[in-house]
């Protein structure tokens, strides 16, 4: 019997454009173009102005291009800046089986090896197709993992990032199975930087991003890779969630359902964790048009241990002092407190109103608990006002369609968060370029959107 990781590398190998489903396809245009939308709102954030600098000491010059900028590296010096834009404001698409941000780490490596490679559009969705199950399968075991304090995404990164290279650069299913096998032999990261406010956590995407690239070169040059990683005494399953159960259940449905089809994408520039509780209280400030300042108590229920709407995730119940922009993005707390005061959470109004002493208070009042017997996106919320008066929400007041997003309301989200950061003709272009992806010989029509003027260091 074949392990997990030959099994997903023979899956990887062998996917060719054409046996994708029309409904897989279109999917992976939503993930593209929803991923470079945040990639251009990223672009604003200290974070991705970090990573170019040190992409500038590491890097020389090549073919993959650098968003936003007018320099091009090598992909492996390109995904560090792409990777880290596409994730730093936390508004990045999600899985829910190993609670990962695929597109953070595929897409700019799958962006950057195509344009290395120079493979096709067809070629680049037949990667990130492919990159998304891997990674999301390799993640089968992630809640207990990150319950003992493993980032998934950190984990999990390596596997699609290697996934999507290793196709692009047309690995053959041994070479595949090595590159898998070394992406799980170096993959790793903690939670820890949640708690602190810290940075590192929009960089480990982009780790593995690097890192899933590495692998594909040595297996290409002869490395030969661990086929156990995965479910060996030793392996990721055993050390990052201290258990091999049901490890199998990776492969259900494996080329018959794609889990790039699941994919949720994010209103909000917060965890998909919190998600739920943004979209109720942003209804219920919309319907209700409460004045934040009279609010005595808001009371949320939330599902224990459930399986998008959570609590058990480093960071989230936290109401303050907010001493970074990174430690708001994570506060479920901060997320509902946002949607009550302003009637929304935009990055842009997020530095002002962390030190807010009217907003602060606000966040103070908002008390979370665990409950059991609920699941998936359902939650009460009940806010008291100094009235006696009683507001109440549940999970039927989430918007859906934001979740789970068709092409145009992806467009609109485009729109949105690139407002003010590209011009009109920029954004229509990306947006028509995205959607006819799979008749592009070459990629290099999209990526000469994704450029800038001259503004950042020269890589080199």
């Amino acid at each position: 019997m074949q392990t997990i990781i030959e099994s997903l590398a023979q899956f990887a190998s062998e996917l060719q454009y054409e046996q994708l489903p029309p409904a897989v396809v279109d999917k992976a245009k939503v993930c593209v173009l929803d991923l470079l939308g945040i990639a251009v709102a990223g672009s604003c954030r200290d974070n991705w102005k970090v990573a170019l600098k040190t992409a500038s000491r590491l890097g020389s010059s090549g073919n993959a291009t650098v968003w936003m900028t007018s320099n091009a590296a090598r992909a492996i010096d390109a995904v560090l800046p792409n990777s880290v834009a596409a994730h730093c404001i936390l508004q990045d698409d999600w899985l829910q089986v190993s609670h990962s941000h695929i597109g953070a780490a595929v897409i700019p490596t799958a962006i950057a090896v195509c344009e290395e490679e120079r493979r096709s559009g067809r070629e680049l969705i037949a990667s990130i197709v492919a990159a998304y199950d891997v990674e999301d399968r390799a993640g089968y075991l992630a809640v207990p993992a990150f319950t003992r304090g493993f980032r998934a995404s950190s984990v999990y990164s390596y596997f699609g990032a290697a996934a999507a290279a290793g196709t692009l650069m047309r690995l053959d299913r041994e070479q595949m199975a090595n590159a898998l096998g070394c992406a799980g032999s170096l993959c790793g990261g903690v939670l820890q930087p949640w708690n602190e406010g810290s940075m590192e956590w929009s960089f480990q995407e982009a780790f593995g991003s690097r890192a899933g690239i590495t692998a594909c070169y040595l297996a290409r040059d002869g490395l030969v890779g661990s086929k156990h990683v995965l479910e060996g005494s030793h392996g990721v399953n055993r050390s990052f969630s201290g258990t091999n159960a049901e490890e199998r259940g990776a492969l259900h449905e494996l080329g018959t359902h794609f889990h790039i089809i699941d994919t949720c994408f994010k209103r909000f520039p917060t965890g998909g964790a919190n998600q739920g509780s943004a979209s109720v209280a942003h209804r219920l400030q919309s319907k209700h048009n409460i004045d934040y300042r009279r609010i005595a108590r808001v009371e949320v229920d939330i599902p224990k241990g459930g399986t998008h709407e959570r609590m058990n995730y480093a960071g989230i119940d936290y109401r303050g002092p907010f001493q970074s922009i990174d430690q708001c993005l994570i506060s479920k707390q901060f997320t509902i407190a946002m949607n009550l005061k302003t009637g929304d959470m935009r990055l842009s109004e997020v530095e002002k109103e962390r030190t807010d002493p009217g907003f602060l208070t606000l966040a103070r009042k908002i008390e979370l608990r665990e409950v059991a017997g609920m699941n998936g996106w359902d939650l009460r919320m009940r806010i008291d006002l100094d009235d006696g008066t009683k507001i109440e929400g549940n999970g039927d007041d989430i918007d859906r369609s934001q979740l789970y997003l068709s092409w145009s309301d992806a467009a609109e989200k485009f729109a949105q968060v690139t407002h003010g950061l590209k011009n009109e003709r920029e954004m229509k272009e990306i947006v028509n370029t995205v959607k006819a992806l799979d008749a592009l010989d070459s990629i290099t029509p999209l990526t000469r959107l994704m450029k800038a003027g001259a503004k950042a260091p020269a890589l080199g």
